[in-house]
Parts: C-alpha cells; structure tokens; sequence
C-alpha cells in the first residue's frame, strides 16, 4: 500500500481523480443492482412463476434492507475507518451480485435484495459523501455531485447491456456477468485509487486556506445532537418530506420498465428509456449539486420536486411517445435530489458533529418510504392492473412535499450551518 501511495503522490489533480474514482464505484455499485432491478422483474417473474404482487413485494424489501443498512452504516462509521466499511460493503455487495444470479426460490430473491439494498446503503452515499468533504473543502456539493452521476452512469451502461444480454444470455448469465465487471471495476477504484483523506498522500483539502493544518479538522466540531432534533416537531415535518419524495420517486423508478411494458413497449425498447433516463439521472448530478451550491437549500429542493413531478405526470402520458422526453428529463434530473441533498441536509442543517449519524438517519427515512411505497403500489396494482392510479397517487405526495420545503427550509445564507 505504501509503494501505491508514494507513486499516487507524484499524480496530479488527485483530488479530482478521487472524484473520477468514486464516479466508476458508484456506476459499478448502483448499475448492478439498484439501477437495473427493473429490468429483470419481469424475466424473473416468469423464471420463479411469480405473480407481479410478489414481484412488486420484492421492491418492499429493498426498503428493509435500506433500513438495517442505514442504521449498520451509522454504528460502523463511528468504529470502523470509512475506507473500510466502503471497502467490505464493496466486496459483500460484489458476492451479492454473483449469489442473484443462483436464484431459485422467491425466498431467496428477497433475502439476495435485501442483502444487496444493505450493502448499497452501508458503503455507497454516506461515507462515500464523506471521503468528498475530505478532499474538497470547497465546492463540496459540485464535487459529490460529479461523484455521484457514477450511479446515472453505470445505469444508463448497465441497462444497455441487459437489454442485450437478457434476450440472447438469458438474466442468471447476465447477472453474472454484472458480478465480473463489478469486482473488476471496485478493485481498481476503492482498493488501488482512492484514500479516505488527502493527508494520506501528503496533500490538503481543495480549496483550504494556505495556513490549513490537520489539526483543523480534529477540533470539536460544530453540530446539532441528535436527540435535541429529535423532539422538534420542525425535525419531524422535514423527515415526512423525504418519505414522501421517496414515496415518489419510488413509485416510477421501481416500475418504470414494468409500466412501459405494460403499455405496449417491448423489452428492449423498455431497456433504452432506462437508459436514457439514466443519462440524465447522470446529468442531473452536479446540476443540481450546483444547484444547492448556488440556490440554497429550499429553491433547490422545490425545483428537484417539481422536476420528480415532471417525470411521474409524463409516465402517466407515456403512451405517446412524446413524453418519454419530459419522462426521462424530468424523473432523470430530478431523481438526482437524494444522493444530492441528503449530504447537503446534513451537513448545513445539523452541522459536521454528527453528519453520519444525521445523514443516516435521512437514508431510514427513505427506507421507510422504500418499504411502504411497494405496498401501496402492488394493492393499487391488484385492484386497476395497472401503475397509473399509483403514479397519480404519487403526484399527490409530490405536491404535500414542496409545501414542506416552503416552510421548513431556510432560504439561501440562512442555513445552521
């Protein structure tokens, strides 16, 4: 290790390679699971004769597995070095990725989602945004925002291949496959490349003062205690914001291919709108990092919201194909908002003290969401045989969410923190 730090030193622009690094992480992590997981319902289905209320069960659980993930997250974080809960989180998730393509059994396709959802969560946004705000001490939300577009990207790759592979390979030889290229892919950014810190390799943070020192930063940090935020009825109304954005976003991201499929689109062309919402979903990324860099907290949220609403309005219209534009655009920019706002709540609401344990406790809340909103969506699927009353639905939760921005978040120079 010491042999590849000393010639990582020598590399410059390590900072923005650290932000490279963790974009091809994050397109390895999220393309092999989360991104594509609607792509191979419906094979799934008819390989495990399964009825689509039990599929749609199987994105319920992701919300438990987000759920134990989050609070794994927090308690490892404060006795683990982050590099090292991001680098077993990655080797777990890698064998979770090989154990789905064994699938035989219903059982075992829940036990494998809620497996991957913990790993996701575990190594992937929250320590990831971590590593970040060590390295960058300036443009902390851009630089998370470049890092984060990663997920959009292996997305939109990932998506095109399974809408290769599945026909011709089959999902168990497509999976994996998945597993190769993600166990590659880790290995080479989260073992060789990147370091929690650039005091690793002798460097400060981007954009510190010339007289920054180490010691800085292990200081008493500034912060609210969780459980002062805890008894404010403000604290409550916020968190009941991010569950119904999650409400939201879950309700279309976890049926989008399902639904096109529904409608009269084929497979692969069901693969090629996954993949060009992902493009965007990509694209979003440091736009609206930017956005909350430049805006502020509130009028970043709303805009992300209305652009959620955007995306789930246009699913509604989807049987035009004109709308598969405003769908992609809209649920692509706007789905950016948590891996984008979460870090930038934490951080500027509740302060750095206890930035893991508050942006963890964000990741519970939409897990809470994630859990409900397949519930809601497989009795409304069970009842109309279709997701639109449920996209509908999900308009609703939109609406109550930008309410709850325009009262409880600050304007622009007016955060905590």
């Amino acid at each position: 290790m010491m042999t590849v730090d000393s010639r990582l030193r020598k590399i410059p622009h390590m900072h923005w390679i650290t932000i490279i690094a963790l974009f091809f992480a994050l397109a390895s992590i999220w393309g092999s699971t989360v991104n594509t997981a609607s792509l191979f319902i419906t094979p799934i289905q008819e390989t495990l004769q399964a009825t689509r209320p039990q599929m749609v069960m199987g994105t319920t659980v992701k919300g438990l597995g987000n759920i134990l993930g989050a609070f794994i997250c927090a308690f490892l974080l404060k006795r683990m070095p982050v590099m090292q809960v991001i680098r077993l989180a990655a080797l777990l998730l890698t064998g979770s990725v090989f154990a789905m393509s064994y699938v035989n059994s219903l059982l075992q396709y829940y036990l494998a989602i809620i497996f991957q959802t913990s790993m996701t969560s575990i190594g992937a946004y929250v320590p990831m945004s971590i590593v970040i705000q060590n390295w960058f001490e300036k443009n902390t939300s851009l630089a998370i925002g470049f890092a984060f577009m990663g997920s959009g990207f292996g997305g939109m790759i990932y998506n095109y291949l399974g809408g290769l592979w599945i026909p011709a390979f089959g999902w168990r030889r497509t999976l994996f496959l998945f597993g190769i290229i993600t166990l590659i892919s880790l290995f080479i950014t989260l073992f060789v490349i990147v370091r929690a810190t650039p005091y690793h390799l002798n460097l400060r943070p981007y954009g510190a003062a010339d007289d920054f020192e180490l010691t800085d930063v292990t200081d008493d940090l500034p912060g609210v205690e969780m459980k002062d935020a805890l008894k404010s009825i403000r604290f409550w109304i916020f968190i009941s914001a991010i569950f119904l954005v999650t409400m939201t976003t879950n309700a279309l991201f976890n049926n989008l291919s399902p639904h096109l499929i529904d409608i009269g689109y084929s497979l692969p062309q069901a693969a090629q709108v996954s993949s060009a919402f992902m493009l965007f979903l990509m694209i979003g990324k440091p736009v609206i990092g930017y956005a909350f860099e430049s805006l502020g907290l509130k009028a970043a949220s709303i805009i992300c919201t209305l652009a959620i609403a955007l995306g789930v309005l246009s699913a509604i219209l989807a049987g035009h194909k004109i709308f598969l534009i405003t769908l992609v655009v809209g649920a692509g920019m706007g789905f950016s908002f948590s891996s984008i706002a979460y870090p930038a709540f934490s951080k500027s609401l509740f302060g750095a003290k206890n930035y893991a344990s508050f942006a963890s406790f964000l990741q519970i809340s939409a897990g809470a969401g994630m859990l409900v909103g397949p519930i809601v969506t497989g009795l409304l699927y069970q009842y109309s045989k279709s997701y639109i009353l449920n996209f509908i639905l999900a308009l609703v939760y939109s609406t109550i969410s930008i309410l709850i921005w325009l009262f409880v978040l600050p304007k622009r120079g007016h955060e905590p923190y």
